[in-house]
């Protein structure tokens, strides 16, 4: 089925270039000068109240779902109390910068930006984090860590997952209600409870914020109904005013309106909190009695529902995070990556795919916008017809579907503390966070910089590219007599320099439980409204964990795996012949470069290097696991790097895998270095599924690229789904897929153009090819592209 004109038009129009709105910012800054001597919870929930009460409100025409989260048609917001200073400094480079570019900002909204910027010079949380952090271990922000502070990359934390369920089939009422039954129990003056109630109190204002924001959308569309001359777009007006009026306020009555109240939720969420990755959940679990109702009852059509999802999709392309120049390196794309999940297992252990999660994919397949981000959970029980399904989606969107497996990913929530019932109910928040919708908060950090570390360990503490000494010394690497003594010097580093990290972790997450919590967002998770915490300050508690991410451990493997080799077993070269070829960056040095490029490379099933890359993420979980997050939080990891793998290469010189200095390390989290895996796919996937998962329990990223030749027929596809199927089985955890040609990536590169709807995987997100720098569609083009599976 062909996606309808009007979903066609609503979707072009997400293909312009973004705008921003300073509308957020400016309501924001009017409400916090207004309410100083209010405490922080209450100053949020105000400050949300006075965005929906003003906010510039518009329906498009053709629209069936409704609601904005900016004045623009695909507009970036602003976010000042969190990095107010660089918006100013950069507001006139937003156009003309490489990457993440805007349309101009007027000199009118200029102006006003002038004025209300100012307010918050040393009240943004960057200038208290930056305050917080000792002169000695801030210098290390950027250089061991990348994207620590999320603060200091202008986003509140995203990747949670709120439970939907509880705003379509209780509605704002019933939570309302809950509100008031746990504030008659209190004793308010006792200063617990007394908290407790302030919380309460605060999300009570936003949720009838929420409701008169709806209520503002049900006005607007009856006074755009009663001019409307078109008898079919008069009904449609009619119908979005009817069902604005009632909900999110009352419980849903069917699949539109549960559509409509979730979408509701979603914007509030995003307009409060504004960050990347928040995710639906399982939709197709949670939507399906509305969904089967309405059909047994005659209500609705199957094509009916595809065009209300495509319209759902469309709207979450609207919004878009604004990074400054520093944070745009680590998180370039234009991807807000709001999350879909399908298929799984039930809580009782059955297979959870329906008739839903197969519109959910047919819905897709003519969106194919970078925002929504659709996640196939796999597992033993899965149909065939339903991966199959799936893989033929993901060839006609040049990859973009995400496959995830159900049993790698409820044993890592397991771990992580989480009862079975819930893990197996698990969504996927962001890149590749799990947790469970509406019970947990599993927040990913920055991204450790291990090969740097590993440089430390090869050069006695000091920065190879800079000359100042980082980590402890741990010995003149020209002496080490054993391959022991190499690790041991690495490890000794990741365990002096780890902590850092962490700590830049935990005083951001401190502040924004101190200064910013998130008020709309934590009324959907029942423990919170139980005991009166919002999400940052333990809402969840016992289940939440805080994780950093090793970034460029396939470097470390390949590294460590050819000084094992070459030096110590071969013997073809000294430490001393090694250390003066990384000090000269190769030059000179060819023979050297050419043994260590032909020692044992990741990616190829090889498990004389594989073993290695899985010992360094022991010890990376290991180092982290020792230290506490926030409000008691698991500490955790993940694999992951988003774009980071250019940034954080400027930093690193030259590698004993044979990488040079300056370049990119290894893209994705746990994907080969770029062009390495030359055994073949299979091989690929058999080096990453032998790791072991459980110790990276926030995710880890493969990114695959095929031809699309590897598609032609029927039999190929079949053979791709079953692909991915024994990687899920035995033991992998998540991967993705561009399928698309070098020829035509090339092509792009010159005639953007033509290609502007071109979709491929960046990390774990999708970004419009032509949108990203050159250096990020280098990277891409440099992944291996295999033609068969």
């Amino acid at each position: 089925m062909e996606a309808s004109a009007r979903v066609l038009n609503l979707r072009e129009k997400m293909l312009s270039m973004p705008e921003v709105c300073i509308e957020r910012g400016l309501l924001m800054t009017e409400s916090y000068k207004q309410t100083e001597s209010q405490p922080h919870v209450i100053r949020r929930a105000m400050s949300v109240a006075n965005i929906l009460q003003k906010m510039s409100i518009c329906i498009d025409g053709g629209e069936l779902i409704v609601g904005r989260g900016s004045s623009k048609q695909r507009g970036g917001v602003m976010t000042p109390e969190l990095n107010a200073g660089w918006y100013l400094e950069e507001m006139d480079d937003l156009s003309t910068r490489s990457v993440d570019r805007f349309a101009p900002i007027s000199e009118a909204d200029k102006a006003k930006m002038r004025e209300f910027m100012p307010y918050w010079q040393d009240k943004s949380l960057l200038d208290m984090w930056t305050a917080r952090i000792p002169e000695d271990i801030l210098k290390l922000n950027n250089l061991v860590q990348g994207g620590g502070a999320f603060c200091g990359n202008n986003q509140y934390f995203g990747h949670s997952s709120a439970d939907y369920s509880v705003i379509i089939t209780k509605g704002i009422k019933g939570i309302q209600q809950q509100i008031k039954d746990e504030i008659a129990k209190l004793n308010l003056a006792d200063v617990a409870d007394f908290e407790k109630y302030q919380f309460l109190k605060a999300a009570n204002i936003t949720l009838e914020a929420t409701v008169a924001f709806a209520k503002r959308y049900a006005e607007l569309a009856a006074g755009m109904a009663a001019k409307e001359t078109d008898s079919q777009r008069k009904k449609e007006l009619e119908r979005i005013a009817e069902t604005c009026n009632r909900v999110p306020y009352h419980p849903a009555r069917n699949f539109y309106e549960a559509l409509q109240s979730m979408w509701f939720a979603y914007l509030v969420i995003m307009i409060e909190g504004m960050g990347p990755g928040n995710g639906f959940g399982r939709v197709d679990q949670y939507l399906y009695p509305f969904y089967k109702k309405d059909i047994d009852e005659g209500e609705i059509t199957d094509a009916e529902v595809i065009e209300l999802i495509e319209l759902l999709y469309v709207k979450c392309n609207g919004l878009i995070i604004i990074y400054p120049s520093k944070a745009v390196r680590f998180f370039a794309g234009l991807s807000t990556g709001a999350n879909f999940i399908l298929g799984g297992i039930t809580e009782q252990g059955k297979d959870a795919v329906n008739a839903l999660s197969y519109l959910f994919l047919e819905a897709e397949k003519d969106i194919a916008l970078n925002s929504e981000d659709i996640i196939v959970r796999i597992h033993k029980k899965t149909p065939d017809a339903f991966v199959i399904r799936a893989c033929e989606v993901a060839y006609k969107l040049s990859g973009k579907i995400k496959f995830l497996s159900d049993e790698t990913t409820i044993q890592q929530l397991v771990r992580d503390g989480k009862p079975l019932e819930l893990a197996r109910n698990y969504g996927v928040t962001g890149c590749n966070s799990p947790t469970v919708p509406g019970h947990s908060l599993d927040i990913p950090g920055g991204m450790v910089n291990m090969p740097f570390l590993l440089e430390l360990a090869l050069n006695n503490g000091v920065s190879r590219m800079t000359g100042q000494q980082i980590g402890p010394q741990t010995g003149e690497p020209k002496k080490f007599n054993s391959f022991a003594e190499v690790w041991q010097a690495f490890a000794k580093q990741v365990e002096a320099l780890m902590p850092a990290a962490l700590l830049f972790r935990n005083v951001d997450k401190q502040l924004f439980g101190e200064y910013l919590p998130i008020v709309f967002e934590s009324s959907l998770y029942e423990e919170c409204i139980k005991k009166g915490l919002d999400v940052f300050n333990g809402g969840t508690a016992p289940y939440i964990s805080y994780a950093v991410s090793l970034a460029g451990t396939p470097n470390v493997g390949d590294s460590l795996a050819a000084i094992k080799k070459a030096v110590f077993e071969d013997q073809k070269i000294t430490m001393e012949h090694l250390i003066d070829a990384l000090d000269k960056n190769f030059e000179g040095e060819e023979q050297i470069l050419h043994i260590l490029s032909s020692a044992p490379k990741f990616g190829n099933d090889d498990e004389y290097v594989d073993s290695i890359v899985n010992d360094v993420i022991v010890l990376g979980s290991r180092e982290a696991g020792k230290i506490k997050g926030f409000k008691g939080a698991v500490s955790n990891c993940a694999a992951g790097t988003v774009t980071a793998n250019i940034p954080l290469g400027f930093v690193v010189g030259a590698l004993p895998d044979g990488r040079k200095a300056g370049t990119p390390i290894a893209e994705g989290g746990i994907s080969p270095h770029q062009g390495r895996n030359v055994c073949g796919p299979t091989a690929t996937l058999m080096s990453v599924a032998k790791l072991d998962h459980t110790q990276i329990t926030n995710g880890s990223v493969l990114n695959m690229r095929f031809s699309p030749d590897a598609f032609k027929d029927a039999g190929k596809i079949k053979k791709f789904a079953n692909m991915i199927r024994a990687f899920c089985e035995t033991g992998g955890y998540l991967v993705q897929f561009n399928i698309v040609s070098t020829d035509t990536l090339r092509k792009a590169q010159q005639d953007p153009e033509k290609y502007k709807d071109l979709l491929v995987r960046v990390a774990t997100y999708s970004a419009y090819f032509v949108e990203l720098s050159a250096e990020l569609q280098n990277d891409i083009i440099d992944r291996m592209e295999f033609q068969e599976c």
